[in-house]
């Protein structure tokens, strides 16, 4: 095990070193090195306390956060509260990738999405209302600064609140059994943000409140967050004149007393993107449930080969189902080959939790590739920079629950066409 911060001082170490042509992203990346886990570099910052840490807005947050996995810098785990409510994503560092081309990438993305510069992300470093960067000069090649961003935002007047939900999540989960071993540092900051937003805090007790904080459970802590507006604008719509201390509406937990908040509609689909765990989930699913096409048998020529003793009927059977076996794969191995992604049901999440980031051109790598050159299914197009790909956990020999988790979700939906 690491010393007590020792896994934090190189998690800071490795992302100071990575080069990702932004100054958002770059300071998205520290904050998430400060919240990482000593033992597991592992964190499940909320968005919007990342936002506010990062001091940009949560959109420049969530886009950023799906460009770092992308680059194979972070892997994101979706997770659930026993209620089944959404909680905040686990997010793990892959501290053996490194990123040194990152302005690169983002012109590459600039000029693939035709931008005149209008849709450069915004506040990268903290400004929401940046002024237009400078012309290049003469001997200026290449955007600098902030002409190489490569996301679209809208510019807020306004700088992020951290009100709601900016307790979430700002501890870390290291214990095996699950529980949660918090960062006391983590839960004191996400108490500061929630305090002054508090209408009484000038006059509260700040001790009482803050003692009332770490006695909660961070499920409450983040309710608490989440819920403080509610509780304040229920008591003025009572005739309420006064609102009562922090500490008291904490320690009484009085958010509870709200009615429910209508639950938001699960999206359906979701937007997945190449290379990454949903892409590669998508993708799995139909190869290991057989081709789509029925394959012809071998022609004329091909049954000569095979006479002549040039070829197996076996390796040309193979080879024809990678090239027509699977025409929705073809399609996706085209698109991903535009860095374009394709859009998948949420039902494919549970399959995207078993990926694992494959660093490209590993033993590991050459390994899937090898199984699929044998199981006679088409390999993935050219990653080009990208640094990992994702694959079932355990290699070639783990596909076995990769397969076991596809018949299950059969079964289930098999189960439920019959209830129907």
């Amino acid at each position: 095990m690491e010393e007590d911060g020792a896994m934090s001082w190189k998690a800071s170490a490795w992302a100071k070193e990575q080069r990702l042509g932004s100054p958002a992203a770059k300071s998205i990346l520290l904050c998430l090195a400060d919240y990482a886990d000593p033992d597991k570099a592992e964190c499940w910052p909320s968005q919007t306390l990342l936002a506010s840490d990062a001091e940009v807005s949560e959109r420049t947050a969530r886009e950023w956060l799906q460009r770092l996995e992308e680059w194979g810098l972070i892997q994101r785990t979706r997770r659930t509260r026993s209620s089944g409510a959404r909680a905040s994503d686990m997010i793990v560092l892959n501290l053996d990738v490194m990123v040194r081309d990152g302005a690169d990438r983002c012109r590459e993305i600039k000029a693939g999405e035709g931008d005149d510069g209008e849709n450069l992300p915004a506040n990268s470093a903290g400004r929401s209302n940046r002024q237009p960067d400078a012309e290049p000069t003469g001997n200026q090649t290449h955007p600098t600064g902030n002409q190489c961003r490569a996301y679209k935002e809208e510019p807020s007047i306004e700088p992020p609140t951290g009100t709601s939900q900016s307790a979430r999540q700002g501890a870390r989960e290291s214990a095996e059994d699950g529980s949660m071993e918090e960062n006391p540092k983590a839960v004191e900051r996400a108490f500061e943000r929630a305090y002054r937003q508090w209408p009484t805090s000038i006059g509260d007790s700040r001790p009482e409140a803050l003692k009332a904080w770490f006695a909660l459970s961070p499920d409450e802590r983040e309710e608490a967050a989440l819920e403080w507006e509610r509780y304040v604008a229920a008591c003025k719509a009572s005739g309420r004149k006064l609102i009562c201390a922090y500490s008291k509406y904490l320690s009484e937990k009085r958010w509870t007393g709200l009615p429910p908040r209508e639950v938001e509609a699960k999206p359906v689909v979701l937007e997945a993107a190449p290379f990454g765990p949903l892409w590669q989930a998508a993708r799995l699913k139909q190869l290991v449930t057989g081709p789509k096409v029925m394959l012809a048998g071998l022609t004329r020529f091909e049954q000569q080969l095979v006479d002549d003793g040039k070829a197996t009927a076996e390796a040309l059977f193979r080879d024809k189902q990678r090239k027509s076996g699977w025409p929705q794969i073809n399609a996706m191995h085209d698109r991903a080959s535009m860095r374009q992604g394709v859009t998948v049901s949420t039902a494919l999440e549970p399959l995207a939790a078993l990926m694992v980031a494959v660093p490209v051109g590993s033993e590991t790598f050459e390994a899937w590739r090898l199984e699929h050159e044998l199981r006679g299914w088409p390999w993935i197009p050219d990653p080009g920079r990208q640094p990992v790909v994702y694959f079932p956990a355990g290699g070639p020999e783990g596909l076995s629950d990769f397969e076991a988790a596809v018949r299950g979700q059969h079964e289930h939906d098999d189960r439920q066409e019959a209830a129907e």
